[in-house]
């Protein structure tokens, strides 16, 4: 007998999110630029109501979710983990200003959340024009 079991309540859930991803996530996956945010993506994501349950799941849950997603496409799956890192800071050390302003968008999928880490020593105190690549970058002659 093994030590851990799925409640049915959370196998069916899985098969759900499965389903949801091969059907309305992986379509816009498939219609996205690489290297830039798939904001229709994270629009259906929002709509879904999977960005919000970033905010309101326990660790099994959100493991499960990513899983489901993953199973049937991984640039959901992607997506979601994405969101929750970049937003976990201000969710969970934000102002309440900040909550306010940035956790409703990120959970509805208008905001695309970011996340940027430095090595000791090594930030910066002053930015850097992006380079010609980024995505971020402005076009030539703009």
């Amino acid at each position: 007998m093994p030590a851990f079991s799925l409640e049915p309540a959370q196998t069916g859930w899985c098969a759900e999110l499965r389903t949801l991803a091969a059907d309305r996530l992986r379509p816009l996956a498939e219609e996205g630029e690489p290297g830039r945010i798939n904001r229709p993506l994270l629009a259906e994501l929002g709509r879904l109501g999977l960005l919000t349950r970033l905010f309101t799941s326990g660790a099994l849950d959100l493991c499960l979710m990513r899983e489901s997603l993953a199973h049937a496409c991984t640039e959901a799956e992607t997506a979601l983990a994405l969101q929750g890192l970049g937003a976990h800071p201000v969710h969970a050390h934000g102002s309440r200003d900040q909550r306010q302003r940035w956790l409703p968008r990120v959970a509805d999928g208008s905001a695309a959340a970011a996340f940027a880490l430095s090595e000791p020593g090594r930030a910066r105190t002053r930015p850097r024009s992006p380079s010609p690549r980024s995505p971020t970058a402005p076009a030539a002659g703009a």
